[in-house]
């Protein structure tokens, strides 16, 4: 009789006492070891000696364009290390000049980077929410078209150019996931990117600040 109700004491005790929650998995997004991320936002690009020499030459700029794009690629490979292949609209621009005669001379460009960035992440327990900083670096290509008169006709010549330099770019950001597949993300930081060079010697600065927001897709195997 003694032994029975010894035996029954822990019962008891399980009985009354809640159940220990399990253990917290941190692997960020039950550890899905590629992404695919798209952000729309925007950005700033400061004034530079070389849009200050158009200005003198006559260009103006109607509108500055400050929406921003980018896509990239992530695989994770460790806990809390991913690298990343990504793409970002740096910079797009538009001047014109009146002619006099005829449609007016008009000069654009746009930057497009294709980096590999270094992501390191730390997710909060139970794997929903990581924040991260991320470092990029890689080539930047600013294509640009010039359409002007060289002579008294109102017809004009057209001259484009691609021009191939580098870019560095730092973020901070955070991601949550809103299902087993589907995040949400946020980013914001700066990039520096040395584009377009006159015959002066003047440089543009296709980077500056950028933020951004969109969706991010998770899959493959558990890590």
């Amino acid at each position: 009789m003694r032994l029975h109700r010894l035996l029954g004491i822990p019962l008891l005790i399980a009985a009354v006492l809640p159940a220990a929650p399990a253990h917290a998995d941190d692997n960020f997004a039950d550890g899905q070891s590629w992404g695919l991320e798209f952000g729309f936002g925007g950005g700033w690009t400061a004034d530079t000696d070389y849009t200050r020499t158009l200005e003198n030459f006559g260009y103006s700029r109607p509108r500055l364009s400050r929406y921003r794009m980018s896509l990239a690629v992530e695989k994770a490979l460790f806990r809390y290390f991913s690298v990343l292949l990504q793409t970002n609209l740096l910079d797009h621009q538009e001047w014109e000049r009146s002619s006099g005669i005829g449609p007016d001379d008009t000069f654009s460009w746009g930057s497009w980077a294709l980096d590999v960035h270094a992501r390191a992440f730390m997710p909060t327990p139970g794997g929903r929410f990581r924040g991260y900083v991320q470092f990029g670096i890689g080539p930047t290509f600013t294509p640009s078209r010039l359409r002007t008169r060289t002579g008294p006709e109102p017809t004009q010549v057209q001259h484009k150019e691609l021009k191939v330099s580098y870019n560095v770019i730092a973020l901070l950001g955070g991601e949550v996931m809103m299902g087993e597949h589907v995040g949400f993300f946020f980013q914001g930081g700066y990039v520096f990117a040395p584009s377009l060079e006159n015959l002066l010697g003047d440089r543009h600065q296709s980077g500056g600040g950028v933020l951004l927001a969109g969706l991010s897709g998770r899959f493959g195997r558990r890590l």
